[in-house]
């Protein structure tokens, strides 16, 4: 994940994410991307690894609901570490890097990260160290936003001076990376990943949710506007009563691929992947003069 870019700061308290706490019984998106990870962990037993926790929302829900899990987050903030451990002092957590995870090969049996590669400056690599820390056989779950999606909001603005929500989301959150589901796929399956199933969501009321969500952080950061900024404050806060909640519905309603902006991916470490990358290996040394 990257440290800094745009306005945003791994290590601002404003930035870091997942300090409430949410529950697959809820009304929201949250509580959405929580259930379907719990659905992809069905059948998974012992060790599961959150990368990019933040202040570990998902990471407590996780032993919550999952009590016979032993579930490891971890984050690039060393401040959202922090906060995490005091919110579940008996929870794991470690400071590390996606891109160079510090654990052995083969020691997890589950990978779940939710929001994250967006953030991560070579995705490629995040999902190789995902790979050899999972055992063969093991489960890979995450959520992506699709903001190079054709037909989404964030597809139709990404030239747009008036509502620049791509280059909001950078600097106020650290998207660096735009997908499509395409991208993710080819991705994965590049890897060595089987996936096994695919949902989609973040439809049209969610995305734009998403773009008065950011509009209103460029204006609270000093961005010009008509609206004064409390008045923006408080259309906001009228505005998300309803759209947070709906957005959810209308993912339930809706998991086609139309108008989607979000993925949500479950996919396998074939049993085969390490010995047929360690013959590659050999082939490979074999051949070098």
């Amino acid at each position: 994940m990257v440290k800094e870019v745009g306005r945003y700061r791994v290590d601002d308290p404003r930035t870091i994410q997942g300090r409430d706490d949410v529950s697959p019984c809820g009304w929201h998106l949250g509580s959405l991307r929580l259930r379907f990870a719990l659905e992809a962990l069905a059948s998974v037993s012992g060790r599961v690894l959150v990368p990019g926790c933040g202040a570990g929302r998902y990471v407590r829900a996780l032993h919550r609901e999952r009590p016979d899990l032993w579930v490891v987050g971890g984050d690039l903030s060393r401040r959202a570490i922090r906060e995490a451990r005091e919110r579940d002092p008996n929870g794991p957590y470690v400071v590390l890097d996606a891109c160079r995870l510090p654990f052995r090969s083969g020691s997890f049996d589950a990978v779940v990260f939710l929001d994250v590669l967006e953030h991560v400056p070579d995705p490629a690599r995040m999902i190789a160290e995902c790979a050899r820390v999972l055992r063969p056989g093991g489960v890979l779950h995450a959520f992506v936003p699709l903001e190079a999606q054709p037909a989404t909001i964030y597809w139709w603005l990404r030239a747009s001076q008036r509502w620049p929500i791509l280059r909001w989301k950078r600097d106020h959150v650290g998207h660096i990376q735009h997908f499509s589901d395409l991208d993710i796929i080819r991705l994965l399956a590049r890897i060595g990943f089987e996936i096994q199933f695919l949902r989609y969501s973040f439809h049209l009321v969610g995305q734009l949710h998403d773009l008065i969500d950011y509009w209103q952080r460029e204006r609270v950061a000093g961005a010009p506007g008509w609206l004064p900024v409390p008045v923006v404050r408080l259309l906001t806060r009228l505005v998300f009563l309803v759209t947070w909640r709906l957005a959810a519905v209308e993912d339930l309603l809706c998991r086609r691929r139309t108008l989607a902006a979000g993925l949500h991916v479950t996919a396998s470490k074939p049993k085969m992947l390490e010995r047929a990358r360690a013959g590659e290996a050999q082939v490979v040394g074999r051949a070098m003069p």
